[in-house]
């Protein structure tokens, strides 16, 4: 199933029987089964009937409330299970110190692992110096073994991703260019993609931590920030490259998006309408398998299969194996 992204200002999503009604100006949008579907987005102002929400909440179909940019602000859901017994699990092993750290280097360490994976699995041309930023990602994975903090780790993490994206900014071979990360808000076309799709991948894995029953704002590398769904940070940091990073790749490299997608509002960039529509359209094709990168099980599936894993693992004392792109044997190179 798939999730639909509502962008157009303005306008209003009804019920009509069985079904979901997107119209504006009483002038009908889009129309589609409830069967069909996993979620709804809503992107700025676009409305929502107390009638279609009911609907909606009743068949357990979740409603994502961004902005017009892409900024995530919360969602509207039906009532989550009730496994508090999960819940007793997790706090006990966030507060058992040498459990949660070991839990934490599991996470930098793949993290660095799949960075060294789309280093190593690209075709390089150009960049000769992939080597070198290759062999100092090496040492810091090595280092990770022995840091004896989370905050510790979150420094070896840093250090890995700045030298992982100055090799990534070298794999893009179109329009634009990428100087290294920035964000609030993405100040070029390339940094919009990777955001909103760390964006939209954080619900993902938000949601599926909040059926299971997790305590999302309870985090093992992240630890507790007031109003920060830490345990959320946790699991993104094994997706972030299988996912994102390399859908990123593939958008630019083969021409998916061009000038004509994005605009400049004040100091930064966005999506437009059309843009929006191509980025939603490939970012569902990821989640739900049917991209063309061999990964036809799709995103979505493998999320929910980790969450349950991580919940199995949590509940009887078990190691914790993240996502990895090499012991799943996936071709980084787009």
């Amino acid at each position: 199933m798939a999730v639909i992204y509502i962008k157009e200002q303005g306008s209003l999503v009804q019920k009509n029987g069985g079904r979901i009604v997107v119209s504006k100006n009483a002038q009908p949008l889009l129309e589609f089964p409830i069967s069909n579907i996993d979620g709804i987005a809503l992107m700025g102002n676009v409305q929502v009937t107390a009638q279609a929400l009911h609907f909606l909440l009743q068949q357990g179909i979740d409603i994502s409330h961004y902005t017009y940019g892409g900024q995530y602000l919360g969602q509207t859901a039906a009532e989550s299970s009730k496994n508090i017994f999960l819940r007793f699990s997790q706090y006990e092993l966030y507060n058992n110190e040498k459990k949660r750290l070991d839990f934490a280097r599991t996470i930098v360490s793949n993290k660095i692992g799949n960075q060294l994976n789309i280093i190593e699995n690209h075709r390089w041309e150009d960049y000769p110096q992939w080597r070198d930023d290759a062999e100092q990602i090496r040492r810091l994975k090595d280092k990770v073994s022995d840091a004896e903090t989370a905050n510790e780790l979150l420094g070896i993490e840093g250090m890995s991703s700045n030298i992982y994206f100055r090799s990534f900014g070298h794999m893009f071979h179109c329009d634009f260019e990428f100087r290294g990360r920035n964000r609030r808000p993405p100040k070029d076309p390339i940094n919009v993609i990777i955001s909103l799709g760390y964006t939209f991948l954080t619900k993902e894995i938000c949601s599926a931590l909040e059926a299971k029953s997790f305590e999302p704002y309870l985090g093992f590398l992240h630890g507790i920030r007031y109003g920060r769904k830490s345990l959320a940070l946790d699991i993104i940091e094994e997706f972030r490259q299988p996912v994102v990073d390399r859908m990123a790749l593939k958008m630019f490299n083969k021409r998916m998006l061009s000038n004509y997608d994005f605009e400049t509002e004040d100091d930064r960039v966005i999506l437009n309408t059309d843009g929006f529509r191509k980025f939603c359209s490939e970012y569902e094709k990821w989640m739900n398998g049917r991209s063309d990168s061999k990964d036809q099980q799709g995103f979505r599936g493998i999320i929910r299969k980790q969450t349950g894993k991580l919940k199995q693992c949590i509940q009887k004392g078990m190691d914790y194996i993240p996502f990895s792109l090499e012991a799943q044997n996936v071709c980084s190179e787009l």
